[in-house]
């Protein structure tokens, strides 16, 4: 079994990732450890492996210039479109190309239109989430790369931090009260807006 990044720390690492680059300063492994060790308390050795697994499942993109390694969050990649093809794992080249073909996925389009889809009075579960927009053909091209399971959980988590769904347990419900200006919602009586969201906890689980 390929073992995943553990998707707290891949969010800690991203978070050090725009911190240092807000210092003018490039994300090297270094800084990169340096900052999740002193915000999260964290081992060096552990932020190491967790970056490296990150690179792998395509959580965050690594680009070589003139020798040295910085580290980018595909979402926001800077001035670097696209990874150098040495620095894409064999496991995954040809499946996604030079570049990262999730980048562009609005993932909290596609755990909306799973969570409507499936209406579930008490919730999703995120294994229940994938299942669905697996079963979706027109998704084919994203849910066949190597990379979709690890940043769909990814981005459930944003998700819950931005307000945009609301997370009891393991299960997922729309905050349709974040959503007002869009309309209003679907099945508003099956998802109540009244509960607050609940961070994950340092421990979550890899798989759901």
């Amino acid at each position: 079994m390929v073992k995943l990044a553990n998707p707290l720390y891949t969010e800690w690492i991203l978070e050090a990732i725009q911190k240092v680059k807000k210092q003018k300063q490039r994300p090297s492994e270094e800084r990169i450890c340096h900052a999740v060790c002193a915000s999260h308390g964290l081992d060096k050795k552990t932020v190491s492996e967790q970056l490296e697994l990150s690179v792998q499942d395509g959580s965050i993109l690594k680009v070589t210039n003139k020798g040295l390694a910085s580290y980018k969050d595909p979402d926001n990649p800077g001035r670097f479109s696209c990874v150098k093809p040495a620095t894409i794992p064999k496991s995954v080249k040809g499946s996604r190309g030079a570049c990262n073909e999730l980048r562009n996925v609005d993932w909290n389009k596609l755990l909306r239109r799973a969570i409507e889809g499936l209406q579930e009075p008490n919730g999703s579960s995120l294994k229940n989430i994938e299942k669905y927009l697996r079963s979706q053909n027109d998704l084919a091209s994203i849910f066949n790369n190597p990379a979709f399971q690890q940043r769909l959980r990814l981005g459930a988590k944003r998700a819950v931090n931005n307000g945009r769904l609301l997370k009891d347990g393991p299960q997922y419900r729309v905050n349709y009260g974040s959503l007002e200006s869009k309309g209003a919602p679907k099945y508003s009586s099956t998802f109540p807006a009244s509960l607050p969201p609940v961070s994950l906890l340092p421990h979550e689980k890899d798989q759901v």
